[in-house]
């Protein structure tokens, strides 16, 4: 069974949200412009989501191995952190949950609720 670290509700004001190397810097992503960089792909997952003017995303990052049921799976691959710490953030950095992994190189499991604009999200860490 898989165990609930952390849980987050907000509204998301550019209707976007990052899982990344919480060492890298929360601008990282946003270019002069204004506009979303690319991020990279080795340190970060950028995902669309509800926008605040539609309602409330909800996150939970849990450790363990088993896939939630009921939810598709957005994104498993391998994430690099730096010193060992996982953030999940929206653009401005104003709502952010960080939790300690091992340094290097961690598979990162992300499942949602919906494919085109999730509300609700797990991101599922292997057992620490």
């Amino acid at each position: 069974m898989n165990e609930k670290l952390a849980a987050l509700q907000f509204a998301a004001s550019n209707g976007v949200v990052f899982v990344e190397d919480a060492d890298r810097p929360l601008s990282a992503e946003i270019g002069p412009s204004g506009e979303l960089a690319e991020p990279d792909p080795t340190r970060s997952v950028t995902i669309g989501v509800v926008h605040a003017m539609d309602g409330f995303v909800s996150i939970e990052v849990q450790e363990g191995e088993r896939e939630p049921s009921g939810l598709s799976k957005f994104f498993d691959g391998t994430l690099a952190f730096e010193h060992g710490r996982l953030r999940v953030r929206d653009v401005s950095g104003d709502n952010l949950v960080t939790i300690g992994l091992s340094p290097g190189p961690s598979r990162v499991r992300i499942y949602s609720d919906a494919v085109e604009v999730p509300e609700f999200l797990i991101v599922l860490i292997p057992q620490l």
